[in-house]
C-alpha cells in the first residue's frame, strides 16, 4: 500500500513540474513577443499578449488529465497561492472597475463630414458608477484598454500562482533579458544601417523609432527595464556562485548584455532613456563596488569580483566608442535654460491641462482610453499646445493631435481617477514592497528599476505601451518571486 502511495506521489509531484515548465515556457514567449510585438500598439500584436497572458493563467491554476476524453480540474494549490496574494485582488478590482466603465459610458464619439466630436449620454448602469467614452476599439476605447491589462495582470497572476521553484523563474526572467538584449543589438544594425522601416519591414508615420518600437522614447524605456533584469540576473547569480566558491556563472554574460544594452540607449537619442539608463548605470556601478568590497573578504570569490569589473570595463569602452555623445549634447541642448523654462514646455503645459481634466472627475475618471476623446476641451485653453503652427500675419492655425498627455502618472488619474489609480498603485506597491523585505543586491537594484520607471513615467507615456507595461509588471513579479524561493531555500 505505502509502495503505491508512493508511486502516486512520484506521479504527481513530476505533473506539477510538468505543469510549472509549460507555466514557464507560456510567460516566458509572452515576454519574448514584448521584445518583438511593435510595442503591442497594433491590434494583432495586442490580442498575442492577451492570448500569452491568458495561457500563461489557464496553465498555472488549470490541471490536465488526458485519458479517454481531455479533463479539466482546478489547482487548488496554484489557487490558494493566487486569492492568498494581495495583488491579485487589487488588480483584479481594477480589472472589474474597468469592465463596469466599459459597460457604462456617459458620452460618446460621433462622427460626420466635418469631423468628430463628443456628445454627453445617458449612462445605461448608473452615473455614480465608473464610466466612460463610448467610441471605436480601433483605434481606442475602454474594451481595449481593458484587453490591455487583462493581458498584463492574466501574465503575472499565472507566473506567481504558477511556479514554485527556481529555474522555471529564472527561465521566465533570462527570457525577458535574452529578447530584449537581441532587440537592443537589432536596434543599434537598424541605426548603423539607416533603416527607414521598423525592424526594416514595418512603415512608421514616425522616424524616431527605436527596435522594434515605433517611438524611440518607448523603446529606449523598455531596454532600461533590461538593464534591470541584467543587473538583478547579475546580483543574484554572482551571489551564488560566491557562496559555492564558483569560477564562472551566468552573471558574466550579464556584463555584455548591460554593456550592449547601454550602448543602444546611448544611440537612441532619447533623453527620458538616457537620463534614467543613466542613473541605473551608475546604481549598478555603485553596488558592483560595494558587492566588490564583500567579495574581497572572501578569498575564494576575490578573482570572481575583479574579473567581471575587468569585462565590465572593456565592455563599457566598447560601448562607448559607439556613442555620439556630441548628438546627445546637442539633443539635450541648454540645460540650464531647460530647467529655467520648463514651465513652458510643451510637456509640461499638457500636464497642466490633463491635471485639470482629472480634477473635473477626480474620484472616478473619465474612463480608460478616454483621454485622446476628451482632452481637446481642455487643450483648446492653451494656444501653445492646441494650434500646430504660428505665422505673424495668420496667427495660430492648425491644430495639434495628442493621444497620449505625455504623463502617465495625472493621464491615469484622469482616465480611471483616484479610485481606479489607487488599485493600480497599490497593486505595484505591494510587489516592490514584499520584494524588498528581503533585502538583497538584487531587491535593491529592482527598488531603483522601479523608481526610475515611475519617474519616466512622469515625463513620458511609457505605460501606454501594452508591451512595455507587461514586460514591467513580470520582471517585478517574477524578481519579487526568484528572491522570496532563495531566501526560503536559506531558511
Amino acid at each position: 500500500m505505502s509502495q503505491q502511495s508512493s508511486v502516486i506521489e512520484r506521479r504527481s509531484r513530476s505533473s506539477i513540474q510538468v505543469r510549472e515548465w509549460l507555466v514557464a515556457v507560456s510567460g516566458g514567449a509572452t515576454l519574448v513577443f514584448t521584445a518583438w510585438g511593435l510595442g503591442g500598439v497594433q491590434m494583432w500584436t495586442l490580442h498575442v499578449l492577451l492570448g500569452g497572458g491568458l495561457l500563461t493563467m489557464s496553465l498555472a491554476i488549470f490541471k490536465v488529465r488526458l485519458s479517454r476524453f481531455p479533463y479539466f480540474s482546478l489547482s487548488r494549490q496554484s489557487l490558494r497561492r493566487l486569492i492568498s496574494w494581495p495583488p491579485f485582488w487589487f488588480s483584479f478590482l481594477f480589472l472589474l472597475y474597468l469592465l463596469i466603465g466599459a459597460l457604462n459610458p456617459s458620452a460618446e464619439v460621433v462622427r460626420d463630414e466635418r469631423g468628430w466630436w463628443v456628445e454627453a449620454v445617458q449612462a445605461p448602469l448608473a452615473t455614480w458608477l465608473p464610466s466612460s467614452v463610448r467610441s471605436d476599439y480601433q483605434p481606442m476605447n475602454a474594451w481595449r484598454v481593458l484587453a490591455s491589462f487583462v493581458a498584463a495582470f492574466t501574465l503575472i497572476w499565472g507566473i506567481w500562482a504558477g511556479l514554485t521553484r527556481r529555474k522555471p523563474v529564472l527561465l521566465v526572467l533570462w527570457c525577458l533579458l535574452l529578447s530584449g538584449a537581441g532587440m537592443g543589438l537589432v536596434a543599434i544594425l537598424q541605426y548603423m544601417t539607416d533603416a527607414k522601416e521598423v525592424l526594416w519591414t514595418f512603415p512608421s508615420s514616425n522616424e524616431h523609432f527605436w527596435g522594434s518600437f515605433f517611438y524611440r522614447n518607448q523603446g529606449a524605456a523598455y531596454l532600461n527595464l533590461i538593464l534591470v533584469a541584467s543587473g538583478v540576473l547579475f546580483f543574484y547569480h554572482a551571489k551564488r556562485a560566491r557562496e559555492f566558491s564558483r569560477s564562472g556563472g551566468p552573471h558574466f554574460l550579464c556584463f555584455v548584455i548591460f554593456a550592449i544594452t547601454a550602448a543602444s540607449i546611448g544611440l537612441a537619442l532619447s533623453r527620458g532613456g538616457i537620463l534614467f539608463g543613466g542613473i541605473l548605470t551608475v546604481s549598478f556601478l555603485v553596488l558592483l563596488a560595494i558587492f566588490g568590497l564583500q567579495s574581497i573578504f572572501h578569498l575564494r570569490s576575490f578573482w570572481l569580483s575583479i574579473t567581471p569589473v575587468v569585462i565590465l570595463g572593456l565592455g563599457a569602452s566598447l560601448a562607448v566608442s559607439y556613442i555620439d555623445f556630441a548628438a546627445i549634447e546637442e539633443r539635450f541642448g541648454d540645460i540650464g535654460e531647460t530647467i529655467e523654462t520648463a514651465d513652458q514646455n510643451a510637456r509640461a503645459i499638457s500636464t497642466q491641462a490633463t491635471w485639470e481634466m482629472a480634477q473635473d472627475s477626480l474620484a472616478l475618471g473619465w474612463g480608460g482610453g478616454s483621454f485622446r476623446y476628451i482632452f481637446p476641451m481642455y487643450q483648446r485653453n492653451y494656444p501653445k499646445i492646441y494650434y500646430a503652427y504660428h505665422y505673424p500675419k495668420n496667427g495660430w492655425q492648425g491644430r495639434q493631435i495628442y493621444h497620449y498627455a505625455h504623463n502617465d502618472v495625472v493621464q491615469f488619474v484622469a482616465e480611471y481617477g483616484a479610485v481606479g489609480s489607487g488599485l493600480v498603485l497599490l497593486t505595484l506597491l505591494w510587489i516592490l514592497f514584499s520584494a524588498f523585505r528581503i533585502f538583497s543586491f538584487a531587491a535593491f537594484f529592482m527598488s531603483v528599476g522601479f523608481a526610475t520607471s515611475m519617474s519616466h513615467a512622469f515625463l513620458d507615456f511609457i505605460f501606454n505601451s501594452p508591451a512595455y507595461w507587461m514586460a514591467f509588471l513580470a520582471l517585478l513579479v517574477a524578481s519579487s518571486k526568484i528572491l522570496h524561493l532563495d531566501a526560503a531555500r536559506r531558511v
